[in-house]
């Protein structure tokens, strides 16, 4: 009988133990949200590489990439602290990163396989 609940009581703590490490803490964005925040980040980093430096040489590199991460943030509706605390979590959590990236790929193919849509072209 002893032995019985023991394997119970083991079982139900490893469900609670797989069931907390899923759950996102507090503060943290949710993985929906981070990862929209994310591709949305590295359109702007591609736009500002891609775009806005090769028309200006003027600009500085740097702070032109701040300047639109900062409006990506602001679209979202989040702080930068928000996003460094979400992204700090993150990568303690290299499945979750895992999923995302995935997801962030298959909607680039996705965008790539577009009717009339350029080849990419490799920046120097």
């Amino acid at each position: 009988m002893r032995f019985l609940f023991l394997c119970l009581l083991l079982g139900w703590l490893s469900i609670m133990a797989c069931e907390s490490s899923k759950s996102i803490p507090a503060g943290v964005l949710p993985p929906e949200k981070m990862q929209e925040v994310v591709w949305d980040l590295m359109r702007a980093d591609q736009f500002v590489v891609s775009f806005a430096l090769p028309k200006d040489s003027s600009l500085n590199k740097e702070s032109e990439k701040i300047k639109w991460y900062n409006r990506v943030l602001a679209i979202h509706r989040i702080s930068e602290q928000q996003f460094k605390e979400s992204f700090r979590y993150y990568q303690t959590r290299p499945d979750l990163v895992a999923t995302m990236m995935d997801s962030i790929a298959r909607k680039e193919e996705k965008i790539d396989r577009m009717p009339n849509r350029k080849p990419k072209q490799l920046v120097e």
